[in-house]
């Protein structure tokens, strides 16, 4: 794959890479979507992430494949032990039926078709499958201030398209999915000085600032 065809959300995270990759360092809010994520799921070894970036959730959490479609982003996954690939959300390069779990954390709002992405996981899914998701809802306190960064022309949020939780819903049952759990974090403000580490809730709270939904493929 070449620069030319790697989408534009793509190309603007490459071109930050190092200082994206930096933010996660010692952060309580990445403390905080991790916790939500162990707390929803234990990785299998048949696991994907989608959209891995620099690999820090994957890293984390034990999953095994990553693709991405930026190649610098990918270069750091790889140094963290984690098998990447470089493709598109909407094309995966993996057999029918042969993972047991896709994550998309934090990247379905930037592809260019989310809902193609989510009948591709489907595809390559075995029957009984899960699928997690973790995401910002566009109506949290957290939502508002990243739709704010869009509009602004922020260089990474101007190309993301935030859900709301129940269309994000719809779209998931619309694939073949059916919900079987979530939690959610982050209700503490955006506007804090410092934040600080929180334990997850059980359930889909939309005004939660980091939802992990867990589906499983029909």
């Amino acid at each position: 794959m070449s620069n030319r065809v790697i989408p534009q959300a793509s190309k603007a995270f490459e071109e930050i890479a190092e200082a994206y990759d930096s933010w996660y360092d010692d952060n309580p809010l990445f403390q905080c979507e991790l916790n939500a994520l162990n707390e929803v799921v234990s990785v299998s070894p048949l696991s994907l992430e989608v959209g891995i970036g620099s690999g820090r959730f994957s890293h984390a959490l034990g999953i095994r494949y990553g693709v991405d479609p930026a190649p610098g982003l990918l270069a750091l996954a790889k140094n963290r032990g984690v098998v990447s690939i470089q493709a598109m959300a909407e094309a995966l390069p993996f057999k029918k039926n042969s993972l047991e779990q896709i994550f998309f954390i934090f990247s379905l709002c930037f592809l260019e078709d989310s809902f193609k992405a989510l009948q591709e996981a489907a595809g390559v899914l075995k029957r009984g499958g899960l699928l997690i998701i973790g995401f910002v809802p566009k109506d949290s306190n957290w939502g508002s201030l990243y739709e704010q960064k869009k509009q602004e022309g922020h260089p990474l949020y101007k190309y993301a398209s935030f859900f709301c939780l129940e269309d994000l819903l719809s779209n998931i049952e619309k694939a073949h999915f059916r919900i079987v759990g979530g939690v959610s974090t982050l209700f503490q403000s955006p506007k804090l000085k410092k934040y600080h580490t929180e334990k997850p809730k059980k359930g889909l709270h939309s005004k939660a600032g980091f939802i992990v939904l867990v589906a499983e493929r029909l």
